[in-house]
């Protein structure tokens, strides 16, 4: 039979399209598929700490990259990645002395403080007990002399008006007693400032805070958002304890120039604001320390 052209192109278009649908059925869709991060699971404290020290992104490129070349599975680690890593730990080393350092100047404070305490309270208690035993030898003379005199009746007048001046002696020296108590007043010396920050106060030498530490206190807790940052937490759980009043009073900012007095402004302090004080500073350093245990679990998180 002879074959027209016609006939033949439409037979060679047949066989094409018959092999291009074979092929394409034969054929695998091919997908590009990109990889995923492969990050390490951070804590809400240890991300924050990552943020903090502005390694966040290179905890990322880190751990994105191939295992073989961050040392895992039987690989050697490369440049790279130890550039990384080595850029990571050196941030949360310098962090944790840091942190360190100024637990010590807190300490310092404290130090100083609790010296100075036991100084004014020695003092104090020493003169409790003069007072007491005047009062307990007037009480006691002027009654036995008092009462001696009453026997006769020439002399009971001279024993009730002893009786009388016993009686005074004896509460005036109740009365020293009471304010004996108190204590005495003396300036801390030489000693850190480690309140004048958190009050807005100059700082002074000794007395400053690293950025790292101060932008942590004020930030807010992952853990408890509801309640302002750690420093404004601060202030209130002392406002609630009653260790400064809530409004800016002329009385309220006379405490805290007194609790926030430093070498630079010598103000003698009475044993009831050196309480308050050191109390104030171990509630500062309790919240402090809480940086070590986030940049822990940041390096556990790196190790993992």
């Amino acid at each position: 039979m002879k074959m027209t052209r016609s006939t033949f192109i439409g037979l060679v278009v047949y066989l094409f399209l018959a092999a291009s649908l074979a092929y394409g059925q034969s054929s695998p869709t091919i997908v590009a598929e990109t990889p995923s991060a492969r990050l390490p699971k951070l804590s809400p404290g240890a991300e924050e700490m990552a943020r903090t020290l502005g390694v966040l992104d290179l905890i990322n490129r880190f751990c994105n990259l191939p295992a073989g070349e961050r040392g895992l599975a039987g690989g050697v680690m490369t440049m790279e990645a130890l550039s990384l890593r080595q850029e990571i730990t050196e941030s949360i080393v310098g962090a944790s002395l840091e942190v360190d350092g100024l637990l010590s100047e807190i300490d310092n404070e404290v130090d100083r403080i609790v010296m100075i305490r036991t100084q004014l309270g020695a003092h104090r208690d020493r003169a409790l007990a003069i007072s007491n035993l005047a009062a307990i030898i007037a009480g006691g003379a002027t009654g036995v002399l008092g009462t001696g005199l009453q026997f006769s009746d020439s002399t009971s007048q001279a024993g009730n008006a002893i009786g009388v001046a016993g009686g005074a002696v004896s509460t005036t020296l109740s009365l020293i007693s009471l304010h004996q108590q108190h204590g005495g007043k003396l300036p801390l010396g030489n000693a850190p400032n480690m309140l004048a920050r958190i009050f807005d106060r100059q700082e002074e030498f000794h007395s400053e805070y690293p950025q790292e530490v101060w932008t942590y206190l004020n930030a807010v807790p992952p853990s408890d958002p509801a309640h302002g940052t750690r420093r404004e937490q601060l202030i209130k759980q002392w406002t609630d304890a009653g260790r400064i009043e809530a409004h800016t009073t002329a009385k309220a900012q006379a405490k805290i120039e007194l609790l926030t007095s430093g070498v630079s402004n010598q103000r003698p302090l009475t044993i009831e604001l050196l309480d308050d004080r050191a109390a104030m500073l171990a509630d500062v350093r309790a919240v402090v320390s809480l940086m070590k245990r986030d940049l822990s679990k940041l390096v556990l998180a790196l190790r993992s």
